[in-house]
């Protein structure tokens, strides 16, 4: 369970988010929506710890963050339990697909090389990259590098996970193949929070799915409310604009 109080985060003068509350059970699938520049990734990037809000709380599980007063082990903590996959996949250049998902396995989980390997090879086969467990990012399609970091979160066995617009930088060729897994991480009952334009895979995939707009969440319903029947008219306008 994942749960977020009154969390704010500002960029000079610009409010990019504004007192955000949010709760995500364990095993659902959250969906954000909106437009672009709204603050959708920089929620992401907060949970992660990888932005530092002024304030708010984030409960995960058991544990609780105060985020005006993080220490270096809560950092590490929340890194360690939500997991990230970003637009690029930000894979290490000068390692394999197989080096990629162990690394941080030995580093950051500190289990032994044997254990990782055994780990990698698991999560590798679970989204279809076993056969290119030894090619390197640079020979890999951009699908191929998105499902190597899916497996890469996958392995840490993180709390959630996070999507932020994990098709966004693909060409629209290689886009099923990535909602495919993500698809089946969901039917297994993995908690993920995904940010994303793809407004038919939003409606296929998720438990609830949140429209926001400038730093707020202006709706939040299931899937077959909000895309049949929004209650904002903002959401209405928007979706009226972005349909597939």
């Amino acid at each position: 369970m994942l749960e977020i109080k009154n969390l704010s985060k500002r960029f000079g003068d610009q409010q990019v988010l504004d007192h955000i509350n949010l709760k995500i059970e364990k095993g659902k699938v959250f969906v954000i929506i909106g437009p672009s520049g709204t603050g959708k990734s920089t929620l992401l990037r907060c949970i992660n710890a990888l932005e530092r809000p002024e304030k708010g709380t984030i409960q995960l599980e058991n544990q609780i963050f105060d985020y005006e007063n993080l220490s270096k082990s809560d950092i590490q903590a929340l890194r360690t339990n939500t997991s990230m996959v970003f637009q690029n996949s930000n894979l290490y250049r000068n390692k394999t697909a197989f080096g990629n998902v162990t690394t941080p396995l030995i580093l950051v989980k500190k289990l032994q090389k044997s254990e990782a390997e055994k780990v990698g090879l698991e999560y590798l086969e679970k989204v279809g990259m076993l056969e290119k467990k030894d090619a390197y990012p640079e020979t890999l399609s951009g699908g191929e590098k998105q499902r190597v970091g899916i497996a890469r979160a996958l392995a840490v066995n993180p709390d959630i996970i996070l999507f932020d617009e994990p098709t966004s930088a693909l060409d629209p060729e290689l886009v099923s193949e990535v909602l495919d897994v993500i698809k089946e991480l969901a039917r297994q009952h993995t908690t993920m929070l995904i940010v994303t334009h793809e407004m038919k895979f939003a409606r296929n995939v998720a438990d609830e799915v949140i429209f926001m707009e400038g730093g707020h969440i202006v709706e939040q319903a299931p899937p077959e409310e909000l895309f049949g029947n929004p209650k904002e008219e903002r959401t209405r306008q928007f979706l009226n604009r972005n349909r597939e």
